[in-house]
């Protein structure tokens, strides 16, 4: 049976020898500076509401999960990769003091986080990973997909989006519990765009996806130009765009107010500092252990620490 997920199809209606380029041949994408930036926020979020505690975790907590989930790939520079780790931070501050600071909600650990799903169609199996799941008191479901877009796209094109229907469907037919709303959660902004999916845009829905389905199954991998052709990873390999200037990495950076760059530069400093403080005295202890003899060499869960013949320590995955 065909699987697809909203990614796919999304990736198809945009350009069908897109889709076929990388999910029939399965090209490699090279990782890019906002790809890198949105799994990073995503993966701090998921981690705020996953620890099992009645009260959240600090805002100082979570800026610092930022720093250890953070994906520094795809950056041009490394200011450029500074100018998104920032806006990063920025977002996650703002977040946390509108949704957990300044709200009249008690903090609630969601129904599901990053929950991963797969439902069998009949003519294809649909796959996806939901964000958010938060269940209300009556038990009925919203469904919540975070977005770390710079730029909010008219509500219009949100409601033909198939993503929300998509998970709904989804979440339906797993859990059999109704949804009461679905919601794109724009972070950057802390704008929150909810709707109702009615059962007619369902159904539209399904047409949709099995009509694309269909498409594939017939192997119809024929380009189409769009607004997003200048940014393909595919541009030199188009017939209808070939010889076109590519326009890849030319999308400004996130802003950096100068003196923000310092506070930034400091507490970076500052961390640094500290985490080398803290190096030093591991490997005094580990060096000392080494050298009373006790033993050659001692492991960890994550490598191997042992003495070279000039007394320096070596440390191996």
């Amino acid at each position: 049976m065909m699987k697809l997920s909203y990614s796919q199809i999304s990736c198809y209606k945009t350009c069908p020898m897109q889709y076929r380029l990388r999910y029939v041949e399965g090209r490699e994408t090279p990782p890019n500076a906002s790809l890198s930036f949105g799994k990073s926020v995503h993966a701090a979020l998921e981690w705020l509401y996953s620890v099992p505690t009645p009260h959240p975790a600090t805002l100082e907590e979570l800026t610092d999960y930022l720093e250890e989930c953070w994906i520094p790939e795809g950056f041009a520079s490394p200011e450029e990769e500074a100018r998104y780790f920032f806006q990063a931070r920025s977002t996650l501050e703002l977040y946390y003091r509108r949704n957990v600071l300044e709200t009249d909600e008690p903090f609630r650990i969601p129904a599901g986080l990053e929950h991963k799903f797969r439902v069998d169609l009949g003519f294809c199996a649909l796959s996806g990973v939901i964000d958010r799941l938060d269940r209300s008191p009556e038990g009925a479901f919203e469904i919540i997909d975070y977005k770390t877009n710079r730029r909010l796209p008219p509500i219009s094109r949100l409601r033909q989006d198939l993503q929300l229907p998509i998970y709904q469907i989804a979440a339906k037919k797993i859990w059999d519990v109704p949804v009461a709303r679905v919601t794109f959660h724009y972070l950057i902004h802390d704008q929150k765009v909810s709707f109702i999916i009615s059962p007619e845009r369902e159904s539209e829905a399904l047409s949709e996806i099995e009509r694309v389905s269909g498409c594939i199954d017939r192997c119809e991998f024929d380009p189409e130009k769009n607004n997003l052709c200048p940014w393909c990873d595919f541009l030199d390999e188009c017939a209808l765009m070939r010889g076109t200037p590519s326009r890849k990495g030319s999308v400004a950076a996130p802003p950096l107010e100068i003196g923000q760059a310092v506070d930034e530069y400091i507490t970076a400093t500052h961390r640094l500092e500290n985490a080398t403080t803290r190096l030093d005295g591991l490997r005094s202890i580990i060096t000392s252990y080494l050298e009373s003899g006790q033993a050659l060499h001692v492991s960890g869960s994550l490598g191997t620490a042992s003495l070279e013949e000039n007394g320096v320590l070596l440390i191996e995955p």
